[in-house]
């Protein structure tokens, strides 16, 4: 949609919100397709868009929802009619569908399975009885299967008559015994290129790799890029298989892995999930606890400092520095990391700045206040007078919000520019975070001490 139309379609929608007829708004709406009012409706407010969402047939508005980003499903999904969220939970993946229950609960979400269609609900909660984190958990049920006497003109018949959803997919063919042990599998192509009578017990290739639904999932998502396949077949304690783990869900499970592996080198902890997708609250606990940690390494630096540099006031603002700096260079390069991060796996792109400057505001403000906290009672520990005391306090708070905007924004202006947003953001936001910091440390403690420096 051009920027434009999409302007003016925004401000449709608005007016239809305003107007607060349901059945107006249907009757507006009707024959837009769900990308095209997921790109609208993302642009509106909470409240608004649950106005138009729960106006629409509940069908509609479940695709919809498929198709707004992930922050933006999650706000007002708790607000929306039980059949919408019916509807969205039934077109959702399996391995996506088992995450709305994290956000639902579980009561809600026992009460969805219970509206969507039987057979959709006894495999969500089949696929809910395997430990979280398993591939019993992320695979699907919906794969080809044939006995060892089926030709292929019977499978090529089956492709032709089944539903769209029937299969995930069909480039393997899995061969089962009537007790449902795999004795072997073939693909389609090597299918369409045999005889039309030839038994698939003469296609298939009986050395399988395989794996196991309580296996872990980055487990067998490795083995699956190891051999280059599109799915790799699960089997249960008994070997028989429950279902295949597409290569879709293997790498989703390996970005979140290096996503993890990532962000932990950045000193952010937690679940990898999409930038734009994690609250506020959520994105500032995921970087505290290390910044905590690094915190009270720095404080030891400083007591090292206490110990050699004397007793002067000189001494006293000076031996706060490394702990002051670290805060900084330290949150930059949290902010830098997930945002470079989000860029390299398309979950945020440069027009969502003032997005990402919000949140990044909103989390800096939560982090730098209680790390300003946690210094103002390391400076009384340490018997600092008062206007140190008030100069920390305020120093933390100010130099970690200007530290996360420069490693929020910095990947971005990057990427606009066509360069590498991870070769330059690391290096740059250490060296000038650190050379702005002191400005605003020393600028700070200034203003406590009567305008000048205590020397």
């Amino acid at each position: 949609m051009l920027t434009k139309d999409l302007e003016n379609f925004v401000e449709q929608l608005r007016s239809l919100v305003r107007n607060q007829d349901s059945g107006v708004i249907t009757e507006s709406l009707e024959g837009i397709l769900p990308e095209d009012l997921a790109e609208g409706v993302s642009r509106l407010q909470s409240d608004e868009a649950i106005t138009i969402l729960s106006a629409l047939d509940p069908e509609v508005a479940g695709y919809v929802l498929v198709e707004l980003p992930t922050e933006t499903a999650r706000e007002i999904m708790n607000e929306l009619p039980d059949y919408a969220l019916a509807h969205y939970l039934d077109v959702l993946p399996m391995d996506d569908a088992l995450e709305l229950r994290e956000e639902l609960g579980p009561e809600r979400f026992e009460d969805l399975l219970e509206i969507i269609p039987k057979e959709d609900a006894q495999e969500l909660r089949r696929l809910l009885a395997y430990p979280e984190g398993t591939v019993g958990r992320l695979m699907t049920e919906r794969f080809f299967e044939v006995s060892p006497e089926t030709t292929v003109s019977q499978l090529l018949e089956d492709i032709r008559n089944a539903s769209d959803e029937k299969y995930e997919t069909v480039n393997d063919i899995y061969v089962l015994s009537q007790d449902r042990h795999l004795l072997g599998v073939f693909s389609l192509r090597k299918a369409i290129r045999s005889p039309l009578s030839t038994p698939a017990s003469e296609l298939m290739r009986e050395e399988v790799v395989t794996c196991n639904a309580s296996d872990t999932a980055e487990a067998s998502a490795r083995s699956m890029a190891r051999y280059g396949f599109y799915a790799l077949p699960v089997l249960d304690g008994r070997g028989r298989i429950v279902g295949i783990f597409t290569g879709d869900d293997a790498q989703t499970v390996l970005r979140e892995e290096e996503t993890r592996d990532i962000e932990s080198l950045g000193a952010v902890s937690g679940d990898a999930e999409p930038y734009l997708s994690i609250g506020v609250l959520k994105m500032a606990w995921k970087r505290l606890p290390w910044l905590f940690a690094l915190f009270i390494a720095e404080t030891a630096t400083g007591s090292v400092m206490r110990r050699y540099g004397g007793d002067g006031a000189i001494a006293g603002y000076l031996f706060f520095l490394p702990l002051i700096l670290g805060a900084g260079g330290n949150s930059g390069s949290q902010a830098t990391t997930m945002i470079t991060r989000g860029l390299a796996v398309g979950n945020v792109r440069t027009k969502d700045w003032l997005l990402i400057a919000r949140k990044e505001f909103l989390t800096a403000l939560i982090v730098g206040t209680s790390l300003g906290l946690a210094g103002m009672l390391r400076s009384i520990f340490w018997g600092a007078e008062p206007a140190l005391m008030y100069s920390i306090g305020c120093a933390l708070p100010a130099i970690v919000l200007w530290a996360t905007a420069v490693g929020g924004l910095l990947p971005l202006g990057a990427k606009r520019l066509g360069i590498d947003p991870a070769v330059m953001s690391a290096p740059f936001i250490s060296t000038f975070v650190d050379a702005t910091g002191l400005i605003i440390y020393f600028e700070i403690v200034k203003a406590f001490f009567g305008g000048k420096l205590p020397i």
